[in-house]
């Protein structure tokens, strides 16, 4: 027996190839499909992760919710506002205050605002005392009150500026 023997012919040397080939591209749309599937696993728990994460960010801490309220110029999250800060306030405090209370020192905070001419159109004054308007308070998705300026019955207001009722 020669080596001639041995090797294929050209026919035979080309469907070992062609089948060599088939087999490497069989191959690569596994691995592919394979490594897709773990890519979309991946960026699920990502997107999942990243949900969470923002989730708990969004929150605002007790002791911001206890003593921070945003008091707004009108009924309209987009209008003029500023946070007001109790001074005495213990921003590191855990335990809920009550939602009475809450309600009480956020709309006595804002009235503040109002009173001092924060939202008038002149400015504030220190010796000018300026009207206050009728007051209702919204839960903002972190947890802490806003203030808003309205006639409106409070479940409405909530309700169109897309807030909740303030709950403990």
């Amino acid at each position: 027996m020669t080596h001639h023997d041995l090797l294929p012919t050209d026919e035979r040397f080309e469907q070992i190839k062609a089948n060599l080939f088939e087999t490497i591209a069989v191959d690569d749309r596994r691995r592919t499909r394979k490594h897709r599937i773990i890519a979309i696993g991946v960026a699920g728990a990502i997107v999942a992760g990243t949900t969470a994460g923002a989730i708990a960010v969004a929150l605002a801490s007790q002791g911001q919710i206890n003593n921070v309220t945003d008091c707004y110029a009108a009924a309209d999250l987009n209008s003029r506002h500023g946070t007001s800060v109790m001074v005495t306030a213990d921003l590191d405090e855990k335990t809920p205050n009550a939602l009475d209370a809450r309600i009480r020192l956020a709309e006595d905070m804002c009235a503040a605002t109002w009173r001092t001419g924060v939202f008038s159109p002149e400015g504030s004054s220190s010796t000018a005392e300026y009207p206050v308007p009728h007051l209702e308070t919204c839960q903002l998705p972190d947890g802490r009150l806003a203030v808003f300026p309205s006639d409106q019955a409070l479940s409405a207001l909530c309700s169109r500026l897309g807030l909740t009722i303030p709950r403990e």
